[in-house]
């Protein structure tokens, strides 16, 4: 094996090992926390919207946030971001994209805790 290529394996381990320690790696993209169903149910019932205005403030179709909320799709990419911004901000999130602020319904047994 050449020197050079052999380095580069060395350096590669040394970026997994400080990966592995919680240490940041220049070049490394890591992707944000998976958002499970329960919490796009705990997101909108926060809202106070039905599916259908959800799906409306997300600009997704009604078949998508149902089966978000089932588990048979993961949101991703900005619809992932605007989950989460919703979530720690829904009433701004609401009123900056011109949906009507309503009374949050109940919130789910297994739902997200608020941001204190």
């Amino acid at each position: 094996m050449k020197k050079e290529h052999f380095d580069g394996l060395l350096a590669s381990i040394d970026e997994a090992a400080r990966h592995a320690r919680g240490e940041t790696v220049a070049g490394l993209k890591t992707q944000a926390r998976k958002i499970e169903r329960n919490d796009i149910a705990a997101v909108r019932l926060k809202t106070g919207l039905t599916q259908s205005e959800f799906a409306n403030l997300l600009g997704a179709s009604l078949g998508t946030i149902r089966k978000w909320e089932l588990g048979e799709r993961a949101p991703s990419g900005a619809a992932a971001t605007l989950l989460r911004v919703l979530d720690f901000d829904p009433a701004t999130v609401i009123r900056a994209l011109g949906v009507r602020p309503v009374k949050p319904k109940r919130m789910p047994r297994s739902g997200l805790v608020a941001a204190e």
